[in-house]
């Protein structure tokens, strides 16, 4: 058999999971047509539960004032709250938050705060530590810097009381530092339109997704049903949606709800939260696998749908082979050009049509959220390439995740609206593996698309060239030669 046949075969393969995932993503946009918009009917709620807030915190002192301030504004029976904060820090953040608490206790909101020794089990551990604190017959899960909107508890429990079924309300997330800089613009832009498409189109084909950890409402009983957090899991969030699906319960996703949090402002932060995600994704796919594929409570278009969604960051992995053995192919001349499937009318065209769906539907997350404007637009191309410098970082925390290796909660760091007086960087770029990993990629993929250029494939040198520059870029290099040592406080 030719060497060819054996590369086309190799890159086909790698290459239906990503094209399966994609076309589902397609489904999901089509589906957002039908998501009803009167989910979020801000009438009165019949009955005032108690309410507990739940906010994780560490080392957080630029942000968590404001969002424990907005707390005092809630449009709620103030008697029908509890303020609960699970606090891990070692800073200044403690004497931020018990003065917050202080005052929270002053005006009616009763409030207190869990600390521990130690971050064993990170962010759950913290969860898992206050949880015999919550008095509320629901929770209103956030993070140190989700900044609420006064409405956000009644149109949640008016959204969550439609059906005996519905376990949580997730909310939209919303962006105070959109227009800090290109980044924030471009991850904001970015969970615009995640949400849309895989929150509001899967809840209206009453398909299961994951929530967001700050951005949630709860149901007490049922957390206590499936037992809380898991104690050594680095995404709690995806973690705790497996359970609650697979205990016969769904969500429900407000569209017009947000709750409004801080982007990333670098590349390179950017790219260490989505390969802390991929690796905790992976190992909740690991643990709750047979779980979720043997549960009788889904359909199983339902359970594939819920155990793929972990698997997603496989994508990093699949275009990382399909990519480069294409182009080592036609390098070392084991395939002619015209053999190459990036040469294919037929693949280049099942590559494209997710695409154009990709674009279209970033323009309808824009214009449901009335911020569909030119200025906006021209990031959608941006995107599309910004994502692919994610893509070994993803792939080696997914492949790390697969091996079981234990996690790291990387912290995204924050500072506040007052970002520019308060920026400090969280962690500096060190020759560690996955930096040395994307390097060399980066690097490789660069010199590649140059000599498949001369072979006239253009799709694959395009796809080879942007991957190699965007990495480059989100490296951030010149701070190896600018920075003399690492902090280690902030790690």
């Amino acid at each position: 058999m030719e060497s060819w046949i054996y590369i086309s075969g190799i890159s086909l393969a790698f290459s239906i999971p990503g094209l399966l995932y994609s076309y589902y993503s397609v489904i999901l946009f089509l589906s957002t047509f039908r998501y009803p918009r009167y989910l979020a009917d801000s009438r009165s709620v019949r009955e005032t539960p108690f309410v507990s807030i739940l906010i994780a915190t560490f080392n957080e002192k630029f942000v968590v004032a404001n969002t424990l301030d907005a707390l005092k504004g809630l449009h709620y029976p103030r008697e029908k709250l509890q303020v609960v904060v699970a606090d891990d820090s070692s800073d200044e953040t403690a004497d931020v938050i018990d003065r917050k608490v202080t005052e929270l206790n002053t005006i009616g909101i009763q409030s207190v705060v869990s600390r521990r020794e130690g971050r064993a089990g990170f962010k759950s551990g913290a969860l898992n530590q206050a949880a015999p604190l919550l008095k509320g017959d629901y929770v209103l899960l956030l993070d140190a810097d989700s900044t609420v909107s006064p409405d956000v508890l009644i149109k949640g429990l008016n959204a969550i009381g439609r059906n005996p079924r519905i376990g949580f309300v997730s909310f939209r997330v919303g962006h105070y530092n959109r227009e800090q800089n290109w980044t924030t613009r471009l991850f904001a832009l970015q969970l615009d339109q995640g949400d849309t498409v895989s929150k509001m189109g899967a809840y209206s084909i009453d398909a299961p997704y994951s929530f967001q950890g700050g951005f949630v409402l709860v149901s007490i009983p049922l957390l206590r049903h499936v037992g809380f957090w898991a104690k050594d899991s680095i995404v709690e969030d995806a973690d705790l949606s497996c359970r609650i699906y697979c205990a016969g319960y769904r969500g429900v996703y407000l569209s017009d709800v947000r709750i409004f949090s801080e982007d990333p402002s670098s590349l390179e932060v950017w790219k260490k939260q989505a390969a802390r995600v991929a690796q905790g994704w992976a190992k909740c796919a690991i643990a709750n696998g047979r779980m979720i594929l043997g549960c009788t409570n889904l359909s199983i278009w339902r359970r594939i749908v819920l155990f793929s969604t972990l698997v997603g960051p496989f994508q990093g992995l699949s275009w990382i082979v399909v990519t480069f053995v294409s182009a080592l192919g036609l390098i070392l001349g084991l395939s002619a050009p015209s053999n190459s499937i990036f040469s294919s009318p037929i693949y280049v065209i099942l590559v494209t049509l997710p695409l154009v769906s990709f674009f279209a539907s970033g323009i309808y997350a824009l214009r449901i959220q009335k911020i569909l404007s030119l200025r906006n637009l021209v990031l959608l191309p941006l995107l599309s390439y910004t994502s692919s410098c994610m893509t070994t970082a993803i792939m080696i925390g997914f492949l790390n995740g697969m091996r079981g290796k234990p996690g790291i909660f990387f912290r995204t760091p924050k500072h506040g609206p007052e970002a520019a007086a308060n920026k400090q960087y969280h962690r500096d770029i060190r020759l560690d593996r996955i930096a040395i990993a994307e390097g060399i990629l980066a690097t490789a993929a660069l010199a590649m698309s140059i000599i498949v250029l001369l072979d006239g494939v253009w799709p694959l040198t395009l796809t080879l060239a942007g991957f190699g520059a965007l990495t480059l870029k989100s490296m951030n290099l010149s701070r190896m030669f600018t920075q003399k040592s690492i902090p280690t406080s902030s790690l």
